[in-house]
């Protein structure tokens, strides 16, 4: 046994008396050493009895206990006990006595006992739990001492949430420790290890542990909507849940209205039995052949139920990655938004630049095709404010205005005018009147109305 086992200590001082712990190594060569000022007579009481051992230097042991020291003539005595024994656990007593007086000096000796592994005890006894139920479980070790420190843990996670406080018990003559867990068991649970650990200074490792493996009854577990990308269009595709239950899940899908059971096949579609994974887990797959367009707008239902309850899963189908990468380039969908878009801005152009060239349009600034025959369409441009103002004045005088291929005709018009004066003024005894708004010969003007 290891001196780190077994001692605890209490010092007295009276006349000269020192009581003290000289342990080193092995509990076995323990020394409790006294000194005096006189030579005293020294006895020990051991915890298991009360009986007195008088040591003398010199002498062999007895019991198992020797005198330790230099003598009393150096003021010491000590003692030595050959084997440490669940005996000698308690307080020893060292009593002397100098010239009629007498002191006691008192040590607490640990001797420490490994406790039994622990154990695992439930009420009531099972090994089979359904989700939502509260379980009762008693960690237990026996004829430990000093009694070792109890914990509860799930896997690597230490319960501190319903679990009592340690208390040691006596049943048919054997003393022993226990830790008490309350604990309401949930589907998560299911496949995981409750685990009963005590600490000991004895144990070979310093703890020891006993696991119960979880088998837990619940209904499918709620998964949110989920949304499948990256699938390709024309391909067989798999699309797959991984959905929790206990026991194995029956499954059924529906595809926009038209059910598929599990391990049937529907047009394109085919409906595969569960696989288990692990412990309450399964994939659930629907499997598409040549995946259309169209498949990605439909809703796909799945449906799971066992004896402990139903539960609905939805989910949704993409062709397309991320719409923005790590990156943050532009996915495959916004490209192709992109391409779609320049094309409609170019086809748009390049009406416009036809519809100008064979006159199907109206375009400010067209001239007016009077070219009709009788198989023409009308192409009527919109007059602009100038040529307005060029037919009043046509109307006012039809002379000043001609067009392109006329300038012969308006000569001979500006030619024949100064005759036709001349004989306007023999008519009229040599007086000239200009119309329209002309000068007469004289100077003067005379206001005329011209009709428009």
């Amino acid at each position: 046994m290891r001196s780190e086992k077994a001692h605890s200590i209490r010092h007295y001082r009276e006349r000269g008396l020192t009581v003290r712990d000289d342990t080193e190594g092995d509990v076995s060569d323990s020394r409790f050493t006294v000194a005096a000022a006189a030579t005293p007579s020294t006895t020990f009481t051991l915890p298991s009895s009360s009986q007195q051992v008088a040591l003398t230097p010199g002498q062999p042991a007895a019991n198992g206990l020797q005198y330790f020291g230099e003598g009393y003539q150096k003021g010491q005595c000590g003692v030595t006990i050959d084997r440490i024994t669940t005996a000698h656990n308690g307080q020893v007593k060292c009593s002397v006595f100098v010239d009629g007086l007498s002191a006691e000096g008192l040590i607490d000796v640990v001797v420490a006992v490994s406790p039994s592994q622990p154990t695992i005890q439930l009420e009531p006894e099972t090994t089979y739990f359904e989700a939502g139920k509260q379980i009762t479980a008693h960690c237990v070790t026996t004829g430990g001492n000093p009694d070792p420190q109890l914990a509860w843990f799930l896997e690597n996670d230490p319960i501190y949430d319903g679990v009592d406080k340690q208390q040691d018990f006596e049943q048919d003559g054997t003393t022993g420790t226990a830790l008490t867990l309350r604990r309401i068991i949930n589907g998560n649970d299911n496949g995981k290890r409750l685990i009963c650990q005590a600490r000991h200074l004895a144990y070979p490792e310093g703890s020891s542990q006993t696991s119960l493996q979880l088998a837990v009854s619940f209904p499918p577990l709620y998964l949110p909507e989920h949304t499948i990308h990256g699938l390709t269009l024309g391909r067989t595709v798999d699309v797959t849940l991984v959905i929790e239950a206990n026991p194995k899940p029956r499954t059924h899908w529906t595809v926009d209205g038209v059910g598929i059971e599990e391990g049937t096949e529907q047009d394109r579609f085919a409906a595969r039995v569960p696989e288990q994974l692990e412990s309450g887990a399964y994939n659930v797959t629907l499997t598409i052949a040549g995946l259309t367009l169209e498949d990605l707008t439909k809703k796909y239902t799945l449906r799971a139920s066992n004896d402990f309850g139903v539960q609905d899963y939805t989910v949704m189908l993409s062709s397309l990655d991320a719409e923005v990468d790590e990156s943050g380039g532009v996915g495959i969908g916004g490209i192709i938004g992109i391409v779609l878009a320049a094309l409609i801005v170019l086809a748009a152009v390049a009406l416009i630049l036809v519809a100008r060239a064979t006159g199907r349009w109206c375009f400010r600034g067209a001239s007016l095709n009077t070219d009709i025959g009788p198989d023409s369409e009308a192409q009527i441009a919109p007059h602009s404010h100038e040529d307005l103002h060029d037919e009043k004045l046509q109307q006012q005088n039809p002379a000043v205005h001609y067009g392109e291929g006329d300038e012969k005709s308006a000569a001979t018009t500006d030619s024949a005018k100064p005759a036709a004066e001349k004989d306007a003024k023999e008519k009229n005894g040599g007086t000239t009147k200009q119309e329209n708004g002309k000068k007469h010969e004289n100077g003067k003007a005379d206001k005329t109305n011209t009709p428009v």
